[in-house]
């Protein structure tokens, strides 16, 4: 019983020390792009029979009707004085919107390992994919 109570007392505790750690990690860069692409993932092909009887006779008529799988993907680059990020967020649905960001002003980020947390002006986080990184030309 105590250690069910000590370990709900220390849940919080852990919980705002990795939101603390995380609100320090935010960075600032420019929104130099963005473009929404619609990449093909393969097809789906399904068939339909109509079945018919006619004098007595019966008879099927198959047809194929192929349609394109795609996905849609939101496409970010954002330099830093450092470094260079183009990274993409897939959005699953059709009525999924990119991250409301402002092309050429500052955007927030942050990075963790592969995935970059973009913070939008209305304070919606957006995780996307690094497809790219490179270093930042100097001035």
């Amino acid at each position: 019983m105590r250690r069910t109570r000590f370990a709900v007392a220390l849940l919080p505790a852990l919980l705002l020390t990795t939101t603390l750690a995380l609100a320090n990690a935010w960075q600032t860069g420019k929104l130099l792009d963005t473009e929404r692409q619609e990449v093909k993932e393969g097809s789906t092909t399904t068939y339909n029979t109509d079945s018919h009887s006619k004098n007595g006779r019966y008879s099927e008529n198959t047809t194929a009707h192929k349609t394109d799988n795609t996905d849609t993907y939101q496409v970010y680059t954002i330099q830093t004085p450092a470094r260079t990020y183009i990274a993409r967020e897939k959005l699953n649905f059709p009525w999924s919107k990119p991250a409301n960001i402002t092309l050429g002003e500052d955007v927030k980020f942050t990075v963790q390992g592969n995935r970059l947390i973009i913070l939008d002006e209305d304070q919606k986080q957006h995780k996307a994919t690094i497809v790219k990184a490179s270093v930042s030309p100097s001035n």
